[in-house]
């Protein structure tokens, strides 16, 4: 399909530029902790996808290898890597990939990803998932787009890359990337703020 070719640059590129940094455990204790980085990808003016990586920690790495290391030799062959990033997107996707986004204050919804693939890196799984926005967004004028991570459940904790976790491309330099506690979104009983990325682009 056209619209998967299309980001399939987008998404190699992403893969192999954005480095592995792993999530410390937050203080009410989950289950996993997942860092993030992401991509922007702007075409004509028009934010037209973006490109998700998520790194979890190393026990629940070593969890999901085990699961899938038929040959037990402790490494991810092609096939197990296809079988994890299939398993791990479909839960995921399920919960709307815990990333809850809004243009301008309106909702946006993410569609199934147009790539996926997971990497064993240093011990950590890296899945790397690339959206196509099926109705792109044209920021400009101060337009906000807000991107949270959140499990309400706390069963995954999530923290945004101390290193570059906002990646813009094909923007021109129009727009910013800040990284901001949002205090009315706690949740789990309101233990935990989170953090939201935001973009504006003038």
């Amino acid at each position: 399909m056209r619209r998967t070719t299309g980001y399939r640059p987008l998404f190699t590129r992403f893969v192999f530029a954005a480095s592995l940094l792993f999530a410390a455990p937050a203080s009410a204790h989950p289950d996993m902790a997942v860092t993030a980085r992401f991509l922007f990808d702007f075409h004509a003016g028009r934010l037209t996808g973006m490109a998700e990586r998520l790194a979890f920690d190393t026990l629940t790495s070593a969890r999901l290898l085990q699961r899938v290391d038929a040959d037990r030799d402790g490494a991810l062959g092609p096939e197990e890597a296809e079988r994890l990033a299939t398993e791990i997107a479909a839960n995921l996707q399920g919960r709307g990939f815990f990333t809850e986004i809004t243009v301008a204050g309106r909702p946006v919804r993410l569609a199934a990803p147009s790539a996926r693939h997971v990497t064993m890196e240093a011990g950590h799984i890296v899945l790397n998932l690339a959206f196509a926005l099926h109705d792109p967004a044209r920021l400009e004028g101060g337009a906000r787009l807000e991107l949270m991570l959140r499990d309400r459940d706390l069963t995954l904790a999530f923290r945004f890359a101390p290193d570059r976790p906002l990646i813009l491309r094909g923007d021109d330099g129009r727009c910013t990337t800040t990284i901001e506690p949002k205090p009315d979104a706690v949740y789990f009983g309101g233990l935990v703020t989170p953090e939201v990325a935001v973009l504006a682009c003038r």
